[in-house]
């Protein structure tokens, strides 16, 4: 072998050496880097005719397995998914029910509060301090569950703007992939590549349910589960837009699929004519409830179907359109029973002393008509000074709308009229001096709602004459006091009117210590309702209380549910990161190791490089 030959050997082993020692030190500096993948030094030997030429590097190769590293991926959207539902699921039961160890607050607190006022005022009706705590204590209450009602709405426009953002980032992550490939096809592949490559797709999944396949040329093809093209070929780019107002009746717009070719630069909207692929369908919610459903093929176009199984994306979806609609459902529900049980009793009572006039909360759309109605219910003229009846009125319950109205306003003739006003409200108005007193009789208004309730009303109530509590039309959250009753607490329905049928039937009143009226309304309180199915509650005889438990328990299941899910989803994800890390991940013990070889092999090559070099410098004395 000759010295030049020894020469080049030994400076190949030089180049190979400190390339090595580049790798390890690469290595050490990124042991923290999150995702970064461990790289391995490879070397060959060179020969020729046989002949050993030294030693050249090649490029590292990474440490990985790819088998961990796919289920990495899935597991990371399952958690993803999951820790989305947790979170959300959790401000909710925090908005609408409080935190855990809150006191005074809560819809289960004003319910009790306001049936402990109904009590106390039930002990003596006269006092206005006590009527005033009363209708303080039904504000409260009526201000819960319609902030309750409000927040489940934000927190479902929170989670659609969540959805927009995530799209936008969905978005991003598939344009860098596309550029890695446009990298990976000009043939510059390297290990840091496809670190980056990893990173990217490792974030993608974390959003979105994927799968991906290596092309011969090294590139990687992105699909959704359902085969749905992602990254093949060219990017394609997900197209949403966030609903401006999120509530009950909002229809959310699709997420669509474009090809990148399909969108306008400018504006990031599909050009005109573009045609793109329906990812998830836009509707209302996940599940119509039965009132909404109409057993025609336009409930399809209602319906939000997603074929995503796991992915942070897939979670926001099952909070907005299936889990907090559910939530909501259940909250009307509670509403709805409130507002039923409580206005029976206070439209069934009378206050002291009587007023002169009462207008309906009730539009009559045809419903009186349309019901099963049976009946008498009954109406006294008192005098408002003395508590004496003037007259006393039998109202056939069985007479149409029209016909009812016209026959109560002839047979209050000489007192005062009955009309109805242009917005199709039943008004009663007496003379000056005198008073309205109502009692419900034998008559019964029997409702069947487009929900399934059979509700029975008597005359009062189903006008809602003298209603406690009222609503905004269809939105049965949104309660309030009638404002009259907030504004003079007097007002409130204390006494009951009683009616002997005789004949004649002659009606009287109760008087200011009659507390027969309030006692009913205390007693509104263990009054059962029949409800319908929401959700996982199914439909049972509830009270306003065991309701409103039964509804924050079931809420509170969902959310250890949801958090129990959640941890389960971690432990696997953390289980297999480890299983990961300790193929890919750096152990400076062992590079610390290899960085000792490595530097003893340069050492090696250095020296056999200046043995060469002595070797040399003798010849040419030599030749001297």
């Amino acid at each position: 072998m000759s010295l030049g030959n020894t020469l080049r050997i030994a400076v190949s082993g030089l180049a190979t050496a400190q390339r090595a020692l580049a790798v390890t030190a690469q290595n050490a500096t990124n042991a923290t880097t999150e995702g970064y993948v461990r790289k391995r030094h490879v070397q060959e030997t060179l020969a020729i005719d046989g002949q050993g030429q030294g030693v050249r590097p090649l490029a590292p190769q990474r440490v990985i397995d790819e088998f961990l590293t796919a289920e990495l991926r899935v597991q990371t959207g399952r958690l993803a998914r999951s820790a989305a539902i947790a979170e959300l699921m959790g401000r909710a039961e925090a908005a609408v029910f409080g935190s855990p160890g809150e006191t005074g607050n809560g819809i289960p607190n004003r319910l009790a509060r306001l049936s402990s006022a109904a009590e106390s005022l039930a002990n003596d009706p006269s006092k206005i301090p006590l009527r005033a705590a009363l209708v303080g204590a039904a504000q409260d209450l009526a201000r819960e569950i319609a902030r309750a009602g409000e927040q489940v709405q934000a927190l479902r426009r929170d989670a659609d703007q969540r959805i927009d953002r995530l799209v936008d980032s969905i978005n991003a992550d598939i344009a860098a992939l596309h550029e890695v490939n446009l990298e990976v096809g000009r043939g510059k592949p390297s290990a840091e590549l496809e670190d980056r490559r990893d990173r990217l797709l490792q974030e993608l999944a974390r959003k979105l349910d994927i799968a991906t396949y290596r092309l011969d040329d090294g590139r990687t093809a992105v699909f959704l589960r359902g085969g749905q093209p992602l990254l093949e070929g060219g990017p394609r780019v997900l197209v949403y837009t966030p609903a401006p107002v999120v509530d009950a009746t909002t229809l959310f717009e699709p997420i669509t699929i474009y090809s990148r070719k399909d969108i306008d630069p400018a504006t990031g909207a599909p050009l005109p004519g573009a045609i793109g692929a329906t990812l998830v369908t836009g509707g209302l919610r996940a599940a119509l409830p039965p009132e909404l459903e109409t057993g025609t093929p336009a409930d399809e176009a209602l319906i939000v179907r997603s074929p995503l199984a796991s992915g942070e994306l897939q979670g926001l979806l099952e909070v907005r359109d299936r889990l907090l609609p559910e939530l909501a459902d259940r909250l009307d529900e509670l509403a709805r029973i409130t507002r039923f049980a409580l206005n029976a009793a206070h439209n069934a009572a009378v206050a002291w002393p009587p007023p002169e006039s009462l207008t309906a909360t009730r539009i009559e759309d045809g419903t009186f008509d349309a019901s099963a109605r049976a009946g008498t219910a009954w109406l006294a003229v008192v005098d408002r000074a003395t508590g004496t009846t003037l007259q006393t009125i039998a109202i056939d319950l069985t007479a149409d709308f029209a016909t009812l109205v016209a026959q109560l306003d002839a047979d209050l003739a000489g007192h005062g009229d009955a009309s109805v006003d242009a917005e199709g409200r039943l008004a009663i108005a007496l003379d000056p001096g005198k008073g309205i007193a109502l009692a419900d009789g034998d008559g019964t208004v029997t409702v069947t709602d487009a929900l399934g309730h059979s509700w029975v009303y008597g005359f009062a109530h189903y006008f809602g004459l003298d209603d406690l509590l009222v609503a905004e039309p269809d939105r049965p959250t949104a309660l309030s006091v009638r404002a009259d009753l907030v504004a003079q607490p007097g007002r409130l329905a204390t006494a009951k009117l009683d009616v002997d049928l005789g004949p004649p039937a002659v009606a009287r009143l109760g008087g200011a210590g009659d507390n027969r009226g309030i006692q009913a309304l205390a007693a509104a309180f263990e009054r059962r309702v029949q409800t319908v199915a929401r959700g996982a509650l199914d439909p049972a005889s509830a009270t306003m209380g065991s309701y409103a438990a039964d509804l924050l328990g079931l809420t509170a299941v969902e959310v250890a549910r949801s958090n129990d899910a959640a941890e389960a989803d971690r432990a696997m994800a953390e289980e297999l990161e480890s299983r990961s890390s300790a193929i890919s991940g750096v152990n400076m013990d062992e590079e610390l190791a290899r960085l000792v070889l490595y530097q003893q092999s340069y050492g090696v090559a250095a020296r056999l490089v200046q043995i060469t070099n002595r070797m040399f410098d003798e010849l040419m004395e030599l030749a001297r």
